[in-house]
């Protein structure tokens, strides 16, 4: 029971704000690629799973947002069957609070999450000064899935009354200079584990490049045992310019803002799992746009 009052207590700002709407929202109709691969058979490389992600985003007035997103499967090869399906991997409404005096940013977001997760999260950043940023994020998430294809085959999964409550703390370090983000957050996650992660991530102007490590607890059930309780890789995150278009426009078409790759060596694909509410969610752009390290970028 006091999972479903914390669910109610993620959601009730999207509840109370919502009156502050304005009447001509402006979407943001775009499409990207993903790319999933793994070196796990020994018949071929990789296993290879290729989608397409059309995708929409709705700007509502006041910071309120809606998100969309779907997968269409172009290859798959060595991944499950069920992955073949036209799926819907996001549906849900985002608002942003602002106390600028107090320099407190609050995200709250409902709906259908990546991974598929389904709840309530809410997102806190505190930026201390120029150089230093603490912030937090809290979610109480369920499990869902749907999904069909043209053979009849379909999928529809929203019964699970196993409730995951997730929450990290993270500490933000912006050398100037360097234009260099020193960046450290640990919590529990996903699939029910703890663990940590440090990451040094250098900013270009369109591009940002990290080295990352993690520490975590050794997860064993069903399906995965690992063996390491440490893993470590790297990102690539490439912003795309921006597409003009007037200022009338309603509906803005354009690809995806970003190609971001991460390898992450000795991964068991469970432990310290996240869930995206933004469909072009990455590590080089905060939930909230503050100015603050990569806030300060014209995009």
């Amino acid at each position: 029971m006091y999972k479903k009052w914390v669910l109610l207590m993620l959601t009730a700002p999207l509840i109370l704000g919502k009156m502050y709407a304005q009447s001509k929202p402006i979407a943001e109709v775009f499409c990207g690629t993903e790319l999933n691969y793994a070196d796990v058979n020994f018949l071929r490389l990789y296993n290879l799973l290729v989608n397409l992600t059309p995708s929409a985003k709705v700007y509502l007035g006041n910071e309120w947002e809606a998100n969309v997103q779907t997968y269409l499967p172009i290859l798959n090869e060595g991944y499950p069957r069920r992955n073949d399906m036209l799926r819907l991997n996001m549906a849900n409404i985002s608002k942003v609070l602002r106390f600028e005096d107090a320099r407190q940013y609050f995200k709250f977001t409902a709906g259908l999450f990546g991974n598929q997760r389904w709840g309530g999260d809410v997102r806190w950043m505190y930026p201390i000064n120029s150089w230093l940023m603490v912030h937090g994020r809290a979610g109480l998430t369920n499990y869902w899935a749907l999904g069909a294809d043209l053979e009849g085959n379909s999928e529809s999964d929203f019964t699970t009354t196993k409730w995951d409550v997730s929450s990290t703390i993270g500490v933000n370090v912006w050398l100037n200079t360097w234009n260099t983000e020193l960046r450290a957050v640990g919590g529990r996650y996903l699939n029910r584990n703890h663990g940590i992660e440090g990451e040094v991530i250098r900013h270009f102007k369109y591009c940002s490049v990290s080295f990352f490590t993690q520490l975590h607890e050794k997860t064993k059930n069903v399906y995965v045992a690992s063996k390491r309780s440490q893993t470590g890789g790297f990102r690539i995150i490439i912003m795309f310019p921006h597409c003009t278009h007037s200022k009338d426009d309603a509906v803005i078409f354009r690809p995806a803002s970003n190609f971001r790759l991460t390898y992450n060596a000795q991964a068991d694909g469970v432990s310290m799992q996240k869930y995206n509410t933004d469909p072009e969610e990455n590590e080089r752009i905060y939930p909230v746009r503050i100015p603050w390290g990569t806030g300060n970028f014209d995009e």
